[in-house]
């Protein structure tokens, strides 16, 4: 009678210790997002950082070393190139970020926004896609 109370105490021991690891693990868990929701939401994130700080108008009087500062910080994994056209959409600044050549990868993702800077009327346009492997 000793083992059987022995044993059927391991058996509650061992399964209050599993359910505790499946509580923590589902605390933990966090599914990643698709790729291409994951890039959306980068492209529309860099836009909203160069426009909150200002970086946009730096772009426009001919600056745009906070503009590559802002598309090197994005992750390793994604490719980023952030155009600025004016009316007729001509260029006026482009920002590619370092290792990434400007054709597409995988998952093209873009955002567009309008910007007015001296009156004039601008598009600023981020694009990101994933680094091909290799």
């Amino acid at each position: 009678m000793r083992g059987f109370a022995i044993t059927i105490d391991s058996l509650v021991a061992l399964t209050f210790f599993f359910m505790a690891m499946i509580i923590i693990s589902a605390q933990t868990y966090q599914p990643s997002a698709p790729g291409d929701v994951y890039l959306k939401q980068l492209t529309l994130d860099v836009l909203t950082v160069l426009e909150k700080t200002g970086d946009v108008n730096a772009i426009l009087a001919g600056n745009t070393t906070p503009a590559y500062q802002v598309v090197e910080a994005t992750p390793r994994l994604a490719c980023m190139q952030v155009t600025v056209l004016n009316g007729s959409e001509d260029i006026v600044a482009l920002v590619v970020k370092s290792g990434c050549n400007q054709t597409a990868g995988l998952d093209m993702q873009t955002a567009e926004r309008p910007v007015l800077f001296n009156n004039t009327r601008f598009i600023i346009k981020s694009e990101s896609w994933l680094r091909k492997a290799g």
